[in-house]
């Protein structure tokens, strides 16, 4: 599904991308005024490792559904990078697909923003082109600053900002407040994340779509993404809601990772090793077989996944808008 939209492809993702590769991470900035005109709810894949995100790739590639691939605390951004889009260009040339990570800051002290601007930084620079900014741990009156600093990566490259927010009493007046002390900044984000709990019950999900909605509505056309585990009545909901991108809450990655051995995971005494970079090791030694069905774990998970969200022909509707905006140009 080779197509113009490879234009779109930030300046950040080409540079680091293979000689004629047809891989088409685009910034979900540039996806998100289409999935809202045409009601898509845009699906995100929590992709620790590179079976996960093949898995999720040829999922998308036979429904032909748009797919936004996250990278999760803890893996190293450059490898990962360079294994999701390999494996985009052999199995899924020219499908819209974004690639998300997330910076948590952790207070509003000067090292701790120093810390995550350097993070924010290096996901910018490795190819992410959705950053998410986490500043629930900072003081209320601080956090648009903060958001603005470490945004700054982002915004230059003309990366998707992101800034990520509790589901709590009131969430959607501080939400409201905070982005309006963004804007003053000249730094509103392009989408604000909810991070949610798994609702217990069908009662439940439909409860915590309504107050999604509520928070949509009071964000004054800022694109609402839903993070968190879900299950399938509360997925079902979502379609057609008024919020726009929402991802799978790692089910996917949790399936496929119990194939694996846990002496496998396990790191030796004194390595020091994320955990994350140890599964992606342990991965490796897989038979062929159990690799196998490592991915087909996935393969499931994620296109129930998409079936439920209604993203099925998503890729199709957004490169044809992508196409007329080109030829507008």
């Amino acid at each position: 599904m080779v197509s113009r939209i490879l234009a779109f492809r930030p300046a950040s993702v080409v540079e680091r991308l293979a000689p004629r590769s047809d891989a088409c991470p685009l910034s979900l900035r540039d996806l998100l005024g289409p999935a809202s005109a045409l009601g898509i709810v845009l699906p995100v894949v929590r992709a620790p490792i590179a079976g996960v995100a093949r898995a999720a790739l040829v999922a998308a590639k036979e429904h032909r559904s748009a797919l936004g691939l996250a990278l999760p605390p803890g893996v190293l951004p450059e490898p990962w990078f360079d294994a999701v889009t390999r494996t985009a260009d052999e199995l899924a040339a020219g499908l819209p697909i974004f690639l998300s990570a997330e910076v948590k800051v952790d207070g509003d002290g000067a090292t701790q923003v120093e810390r995550a601007l350097h993070e924010a930084w290096r996901l910018v620079d490795a190819g992410v082109t959705h950053l998410a900014i986490d500043v629930v741990a900072v003081e209320r009156l601080d956090r648009a600053r903060v958001v603005a600093e470490v945004a700054a990566a982002a915004f230059e490259r003309g990366i998707c900002v992101d800034c990520v927010l509790p589901l709590e009493d009131g969430a959607q007046a501080r939400a409201a407040a905070l982005l309006e002390e963004l804007s003053r900044r000249g730094a509103t984000p392009d989408v604000a994340s909810v991070r949610c709990p798994a609702p217990a019950s069908p009662d439940e999900a439909r409860l915590q779509v309504a107050a999604l909605a509520r928070v949509c509505g009071a964000l004054s056309g800022v694109p609402v993404m839903r993070r968190g585990p879900a299950t399938p009545d509360l997925l079902r909901l979502l379609e057609g809601s008024p919020v726009k991108a929402c991802d799978d809450g790692g089910l996917a990655a949790a399936s496929a990772i119990g194939v694996i051995p846990w002496d496998l995971i396990v790191a030796d005494e004194g390595e020091d090793e994320s955990r994350a970079n140890r599964l992606e090791q342990a991965a490796r030694e897989l038979s062929d077989e159990g690799a196998d069905r490592l991915e087909a774990r996935a393969y499931l998970e994620v296109m129930q996944f998409l079936e439920a969200l209604g993203a099925p022909g998503s890729a199709l509707q957004l490169s044809r808008v992508l196409e007329r905006q080109l030829e507008d140009r």
